[in-house]
């Protein structure tokens, strides 16, 4: 039972950056969106291959967590701060009513 649960969860990657000059608590803010939606949610690492979107969690406004990375299979949102914490609440919300948040 309890893995059909888990399965059921859509499966979301996080990639941080490397944090060298982050102007709020990067790690913080997703704990309180697991808080948050987490029942609907199943966080991993960004480069597990079924993740179903991504996240990618930068400390400031240079957005370097998605550099380098192929994006191009799964959908993604960028925060690159506190004030995105609203919209990506939105993005996850969206994205798993309708299941693809591009």
């Amino acid at each position: 039972m309890l893995l059909l649960l888990i399965e059921m969860k859509k499966k979301i990657g996080i990639k941080y950056c490397g944090g060298c000059n982050p102007a709020y608590e990067r790690v913080e803010m997703i704990e309180k969106v697991q808080f948050r939606l987490g029942d609907q949610l199943l966080f991993r690492r960004h480069g597990d291959e079924d993740s179903e979107a991504l996240i990618l969690v930068s400390g400031c406004q240079r957005a370097c967590a998605g550099q380098g990375l192929n994006q191009d299979r799964n959908s993604s949102c960028s925060v690159t701060g506190e004030g995105d914490y609203e919209t990506l609440i939105k993005w996850l919300t969206d994205f798993i009513e309708k299941g693809d948040s591009k």
